[in-house]
């Protein structure tokens, strides 16, 4: 890797030996620039004490199999989350079987850019992302380019940004990131969410998909007011952020059945990587701001994705849901094992939940319909109570990235 007049840097042999020397296994995954960091990692001798695999999943269907969705955007921040969650968890697959295994030592590292191109004409900004994913938290730092540079000078700060922060991950030395300098040209952001050892091996049971560990309910955040621990109302979601709609279905909750709502978030998600903790943290933030609302009861972590896992955790209740989650519980998709749609109704009745459904717009109950059995255990509210004005989550996601 040649010097860049504009990265003050240790020299890239000591920092990787210094790497390889610390305790930690790491699973790299880039995409869109900084792929010299993975030759950085092995020429320099001993990097099988670091480096488990390195993934490049460059095209766009390469990415969209390896994250397990579709992302938002390509390169950003959250996409950078998402592939150091899939790398973790990758990690995890290959290193959980060995002899000592120590998962406190495994990082999931992404990495994403945006870098220029030959024949480049428009102006845009040129941005680097790289995040990381352990058992007990996730970081991220990005660094937006704001200086017209040759693809190669870009590939190259990459790859050193990336070995930098690499080895601030593994605590290899005082290496810090002020060593890339910081001028008018460049701004960077650090981003850093640490989570406690309950939370953390609530991750590892999703990531491992074993079953010793058992469907668990942590309560993250107190209501003040008496609220049953594991029974009463129930609102599950992903919360990402939780908005306006959301606090009104609570509020109609609470004033029909004279209960605070319990809000559940399942760090396991059905169609998506399961939810990083800067993302959680972000989304319980999101639900902190009605705390001193009437409805507001306890906030729950749970993982388990599917509703039929739910009354497991939170029997005797009543689940707060829209008209599209009401069809995917009642799709084949989602059942579970052998399960089917009668034996599925006669479990919720086993323990005694039913569902207070709320129409979502341009969403009506489905083409399964609600039959006379299903109808036994829902209430649908009606439209003159409760009408949905099409706000959503994802919509105002897209907002705040523009």
């Amino acid at each position: 890797m040649e010097k860049n007049n504009n990265i003050v840097e240790k020299d890239i042999s000591c920092i990787v030996k210094q790497i390889h020397a610390s305790p930690y296994m790491i699973l790299l995954s880039i995409t869109g620039g900084g792929t010299g960091a993975i030759g950085e990692m092995l020429r320099h001798g001993n990097g099988s004490a670091t480096m488990i695999e390195a993934i490049v999943p460059y095209h766009e269907n390469a990415l969209r199999d390896f994250i397990g969705k579709e992302p938002e955007r390509y390169c950003s921040e959250e996409t950078a989350r998402e592939m150091a969650m899939a790398a973790f968890k990758r990690a995890l697959e290959m290193a959980h079987s060995e002899k000592g295994f120590r998962p406190d030592y495994l990082i999931g590292i992404g990495a994403t850019c945006k870098l220029a191109k030959e024949g480049e004409r428009e102006t845009r900004e040129h941005e680097i992302h790289i995040a990381s994913q352990s058992i007990s938290g996730t970081s991220t730092t990005s660094l937006t380019l704001l200086q017209d540079r040759s693809r190669e000078e870009e590939e190259e700060l990459a790859s050193t940004f990336l070995i930098h922060t690499i080895a601030r991950l593994c605590g290899a030395g005082p290496i810090s990131l002020d060593a890339i300098s910081m001028t008018e040209q460049q701004v960077m952001e650090k981003k850093e969410a640490a989570v406690n050892q309950d939370i953390g091996e609530l991750l590892l049971s999703i990531l491992l998909k074993e079953d010793s560990y058992g469907k668990k309910c942590i309560t993250i955040a107190h209501s003040q007011k008496t609220v049953p621990a594991a029974s009463g109302i129930i609102f599950s979601g992903s919360f990402n952020p939780c908005h306006k709609n959301h606090a009104a279905i609570a509020k109609i909750a609470y004033e029909r059945y004279g209960s605070p709502v319990t809000f559940e978030i399942s760090l396991a998600n059905v169609d998506k990587p399961p939810t990083d903790f800067i993302s959680l943290e972000n989304r319980i933030n999101s639900l902190k701001t009605y705390e001193n609302e009437g409805f507001f009861g306890n906030i729950c972590l749970t993982n388990a994705p599917l509703f039929a896992d739910k009354v497991l955790l939170f029997p005797d209740s009543r689940f707060l849901i829209g008209s599209d989650t009401m069809n995917r519980i009642f799709n084949e998709k989602y059942y579970r094992e052998g399960e089917n749609r009668v034996t599925l109704i006669e479990h919720f009745k086993r323990h005694n939940v039913s569902f207070l459904i709320f129409h979502r717009q341009d969403v009506e109950l489905g083409e399964l319909g609600i039959d006379k059995d299903v109808m036994e255990i829902c209430e649908i509210m009606p439209h003159d109570t409760y009408m949905d004005d099409g706000t959503s989550s994802t919509r105002l996601r897209k907002t705040c990235a523009k």
